[in-house]
């Protein structure tokens, strides 16, 4: 699973009093770029023209509330704050009715989830997207994960039907990053419980993911296989369960 913070506000479609759909701003999931390039964020509307709405972004890290960056009025007034600088640029783009936010020089500390709001006047509520992870690599202050280390109960719990097994991260930076389970080259996406991505005394981030299996099908399959990408810094690390049989290693 992808480890991204909590999308803190977002809505359907809704009517207006006048009948017309809200905007519905539609995020890309992700977006890479290399640290000192222009990272380009995209917001384009579903529904309803850019040139009506306000445009509100915000920066959300892992274990952060989301901070404000500016506001882009429908009358074109840039309201910035004064935590983020001139590199973070708004655009309308017309030709694809979107709201694009640049950013100038983009450094490794700006990797975060980035969200689009717009608000219309009439409208009594906003409606945000669901994010952007932008994830900049090649910066010298991204930090490979110090360690990756995978374990599971199953000897622990013999008498237990099911199964359950860590992938535990420690001492990344920045703080996002992914986790993927799979079992003899297939990808397993139930059974997956994603830890919070907390921020420890250094600056570095720890987080971890958890897999529920029956202990039928975790001997059954070999091995269990826990994929760590940690793309800032170019980092993959592929830690492996043996089955019940073969003994616990870990």
């Amino acid at each position: 699973s992808i480890l991204s913070p909590t999308i803190w506000i977002s809505a359907p479609l809704l009517p207006s009093s006048g009948g017309a759909l809200q905007p519905g701003p539609i995020q890309p999931p992700q977006a890479s770029y290399a640290q000192g390039s222009t990272a380009v964020l995209q917001c384009p509307l579903q529904s309803g023209n850019i040139q009506d709405y306000n445009v509100f972004w915000f920066q959300q890290k892992p274990s952060k509330s989301p901070a404000f960056i500016l506001k882009h009025a429908n009358n074109g007034k840039i309201d910035q704050s004064s935590s983020f600088g001139a590199r973070f640029v708004p655009i309308r783009d017309a030709d694809t009715n979107a709201y694009v936010l640049q950013i100038q020089k983009v450094q490794t500390d700006e990797s975060a989830t980035y969200f689009c709001l717009a608000e219309g006047d009439y409208f009594q509520t906003a409606v945000s997207g669901s994010g952007t992870r932008l994830i900049v690599t090649g910066g010298q202050s991204a930090q490979v994960p110090s360690s990756v280390i995978i374990l599971s109960d199953v000897s622990q719990k013999p008498e237990s039907s099911d199964v359950h097994a860590l992938c535990l991260v420690e001492d990344f930076y920045p703080g996002l990053i992914e986790i993927k389970w799979s079992a003899a080259g297939k990808d397993i996406t139930e059974g997956v419980t994603s830890g919070q991505v907390t921020l420890n005394g250094d600056g570095t981030y720890t987080t971890s993911s958890i897999l529920t299996v029956s202990r039928d099908f975790f001997n059954s399959v070999n091995p269990i296989q826990c994929s760590v990408s940690h793309e800032s810094s170019g980092s993959k690390t592929e830690r492996k369960l043996p089955t019940e049989r073969e003994g616990e290693v870990v």
